[in-house]
């Protein structure tokens, strides 16, 4: 999936069933389906069993989207199938990169370690309320993502009217890729006026 994506995106839409990667790709896909399908049909279940019971059933996120009924069962196993995804590869990139930088800086860690025993001492499990009680880690996390975003390009067709901005025209209808590591700096120096 995420070899053939990149790959994929560079061409038309029309194009893509004729690409020699296409049918992997949708099988790919259909097994992402196939995992979320199972994992949404197990949740069902025990939301099920819970009601049965007369227990509370709120709070987790897919049992809102299941209880809300503003989505098909169909539209859920879409977007529980991206987040999956998502999931995986932005987690890990982030995770992987923060333990890099802090191994090079012992200090660093060690403050944040002192942070996080402090906040969660002995084997308690974080809360979100506990991860607000952390700047420092939110500190890192944030830099980890500025350096090393989880999506380093983004790929946007311009809409009906062409768009200036700056002294940049942007044609009509016009596919951009951008890449955002440069687009970050190149922000940076339009709004400290160096560009």
């Amino acid at each position: 999936m995420f070899r053939l994506s990149p790959i994929i995106v560079l061409f038309p839409k029309f194009l893509w069933p004729y690409l020699p990667s296409w049918k992997q790709f949708i099988a790919t896909w259909d097994h992402l389906f196939k995992v979320a399908e199972k994992l949404v049909n197990k949740k069902i279940e025990e939301i099920q069993q819970n009601v049965d019971l007369d227990k509370n059933v709120e709070g987790a996120y897919l049992t809102h989207l299941l209880l809300s009924e503003q989505m098909t069962v169909t539209e859920i196993l879409g977007s529980i199938t991206e987040l999956l995804l998502a999931g995986v590869d932005t987690t890990s990139n982030t995770i992987s990169w923060s333990l890099y930088h802090l191994a090079k800086e012992p200090e660093i860690q060690d403050r944040l370690y002192q942070e996080v025993i402090r906040v969660c001492p002995g084997d308690k499990v974080p809360t979100s309320d506990d991860i607000n009680k952390m700047p420092f880690l939110k500190a890192i996390i944030r830099e980890t993502l500025r350096l090393y975003p989880v999506v380093p390009g983004n790929a946007r067709v311009t809409a009906e009217n062409e768009i200036v901005v700056g002294d940049c025209l942007f044609p009509k209808k016009v596919r951009r890729m951008l890449d955002s590591p440069s687009l970050h700096l190149q922000i940076s120096l339009w709004f400290s006026g160096i560009s």
